[in-house]
């Protein structure tokens, strides 16, 4: 069935207008997800056509009027609005509600009894992608973040950039292979146990080219920790990598991003303390066609993302804080994680210092890729106070070779070897 759901779910809203009154759970309207190709969509094409094109603008918050909407913006978009009142704004639109898996991901996650095992490190009993459908702890949401459906053999591939605040970047890319283990899809016995497989290498810049990363990740991370291996072209060996995990840099991010900071959250859960904040309505970036049609040299702009291709929607999301633990440390010693609701992945988070003063603000806006159908982020943002730089990574573009969910063959296990990293790399 193909869908164009088109319902107002907000007024023309008076800036002066009391915003207790006008945003409820009521303004998000009913869950009505897209699990089919919109109309005239072209599978040939990377372009994906925006449902709601037709939407208009309901609120633009900005440095003039964001105190007015102080319940429902994040630390970290106070942050930017505060410390770019020239150029960050946010233009909110009606909530559309649209992300959607596969049906069986749904029906199956239903029938599980996960339980969280190893310490916070582990998860049993999981059936499907959503071990805690009815997610009342902390690490619940952060389980169902991490298993959350993404595809099954997937082929792909994304650039990155950083940008300095005089609009002078950095720009790489490279391409990947997954295998996500975790899903009604897979059948093959060697994925018992575990989370899933990455493989990936770096195309540009050529200095870089052809290093290569590959990543084993369990499920239950203490009793078979995540297994890293990079092959380097110089001395084309590969080697083990025990240290890609936690708080450790990889040189594309250059200081901006950690290993456990990929996707949002998919890291060690060990040296944090895990507390629930509560859900609650918060402006958040999602349904981002537009940016994700646009042309990089358009969404590139200094300090921030144009945020004239950015779309935020009032949406629910599952709020959850990590303190660093007394013995442990990790460069961000304070986090606070924003879950949809809906789609179960993290949109937004922010980093905090030892003195508990914000450090980052990163953005996952969420798209519905409804050719999968799938929910997840087009990029990741991350914004940094004191350099004023951002890193955008994991861009999913138009521009780029689109994006195969489920490979037409099942990836060859033993490409997800050292060995096997060596052939892929050259």
């Amino acid at each position: 069935m193909k869908y164009y759901i088109f319902f107002i779910l907000l007024t023309i809203l008076n800036f002066g207008v009391n915003a207790e009154t006008l945003f409820t759970d009521n303004n998000i309207g009913d869950r009505i997800p897209i699990s089919s190709p919109v109309e005239n969509y072209n599978p040939n094409s990377n372009e994906y056509i925006n449902p709601f094109i037709d939407d208009e603008i309901q609120l633009e918050i900005n440095i003039s009027n964001y105190e007015n909407y102080l319940a429902y913006l994040t630390e970290g978009q106070i942050a930017m609005l505060q410390t770019y009142p020239e150029t960050f704004v946010m233009h909110v639109y009606p909530s559309r509600r649209s992300c959607a898996v596969p049906n069986e991901v749904y029906d199956l996650s239903k029938s599980g009894n996960a339980n969280i095992i190893a310490d916070g490190e582990g998860v049993d009993g999981v059936v499907g992608s959503i071990p805690f459908p009815d997610a009342s702890e902390p690490l619940h949401h952060v389980w169902n973040h991490i298993l959350r459906y993404r595809g099954v053999d997937i082929v792909g591939g994304a650039p990155y950039y950083v940008v300095n605040p005089d609009g002078s970047m950095t720009q790489g890319a490279g391409e990947a292979i997954a295998k996500n283990c975790w899903n009604p899809f897979v059948k093959e016995s060697y994925c018992e146990g575990l989370q899933g497989m990455l493989m990936q290498k770096v195309t540009h810049p050529p200095r870089l080219a052809d290093a290569s990363l590959l990543v084993i990740e369990s499920l239950n991370a203490l009793e078979s920790p995540r297994k890293a291996w990079v092959y380097d072209p110089g001395t084309r060996r590969v080697r083990r990598a025990p240290n890609i995990a936690y708080d450790y840099l990889g040189s594309a991010s250059q200081g901006l991003s950690t290993a456990d900071s990929f996707d949002g959250f998919n890291g060690a859960k060990d040296r944090y303390n895990w507390s629930n904040v509560g859900t609650e309505l918060k402006f958040m970036p999602y349904n981002v066609y537009d940016f994700y049609n646009a042309d990089r040299k358009e969404v590139l702009t200094n300090f921030h993302v144009n945020q004239k291709y950015m779309r935020y929607e009032l949406v629910k999301v599952n709020i959850v804080r990590a303190d660093i633990k007394s013995d442990k440390r990790h460069i961000y010693p304070h986090r606070v994680m924003y879950f949809d609701a809906d789609s179960y992945g993290m949109i937004s988070e922010e980093v905090y210092d030892g003195k508990k003063e914000i450090m980052n603000y990163r953005e996952l806006p969420l798209m519905n890729f409804y050719d999968e159908p799938a929910c997840l982020a087009v990029h990741s943002a991350t914004y940094n106070f004191a350099t004023r730089r951002y890193l955008l990574n994991n861009v999913r573009s138009s521009e780029i070779d689109k994006i195969i969910w489920r490979a037409d063959k099942p990836h060859d296990i033993q490409l997800f070897t050292p060995n096997g990293l060596k052939r892929y790399a050259k």
